[in-house]
């Protein structure tokens, strides 16, 4: 993958939406992030001092990781720049009094997280500040190859497709309205979110 330092001008113009989910059965299986240099090549120190003076480490290892995921999903869809950059992500975590519970930092742009944290899974949604939590609409589904298909035949008067670039849309039958989507899967589950 490229590593390019991206400009970001389009973003302050649209509403934007990223999500990411790590299934935490297959994350314990595939990922074994206690090992020598492993957190180093993906958090900057302010990130491991989160890691290690938490009461599970382990969930926010996850939680850190999906945030930056979902962050890097919005900038890849304004940019078309693909790229493995997990440091250029600066993660904050918040009071959980607010809606947004955690920030993450890309250049000189600041995005609100959300974090669900479950026994199976973690799942975070990343928003653009002038995006609105409410505006948010989320359709958990089974991660099965066919998850479009699974997706247009269950759900009445929209359809997910994909753009010429090959990213997600949603498409609103009664209006011919196209909202960018964002999609998310990994081990059991699957998540497709967009902005309403």
């Amino acid at each position: 993958m490229l590593k390019l330092p991206l400009k970001l001008s389009k973003l302050n113009s649209q509403r934007m939406l990223g999500n990411d989910i790590v299934d935490l059965r297959l994350a314990k299986i595939q990922s074994n992030w206690k090992r020598q240099n492993y957190l180093s090549k993906i958090f900057v120190p302010s990130e491991q001092h989160l890691i290690y003076g938490s009461q599970d480490p382990e969930i926010v290892v996850w939680q850190l990781w999906s945030m930056k995921e979902a962050a890097y999903k919005i900038v890849n869809r304004n940019t078309g720049a693909r790229f493995y950059g997990p440091k250029e992500f600066v993660c904050n975590l918040l009071p959980n009094n607010i809606w947004g519970n955690g920030t993450v930092q890309y250049q000189r742009e600041t995005f609100l997280t959300h974090s669900f944290l479950k026994a199976d899974y973690v799942h975070s949604l990343c928003l653009s500040l002038d995006a609105h939590p409410e505006q948010i609409r989320v359709i958990p589904l089974e991660n099965k190859g066919n998850y479009q298909d699974v997706f247009n035949s269950g759900c009445d008067g929209i359809s997910l497709q994909k753009n010429k670039c090959g990213l997600p849309e949603i498409y609103l039958e009664s209006t011919g309205i196209i909202h960018p989507a964002t999609v998310s899967h990994h081990g059991a589950f699957c998540f497709v979110a967009f902005l309403t």
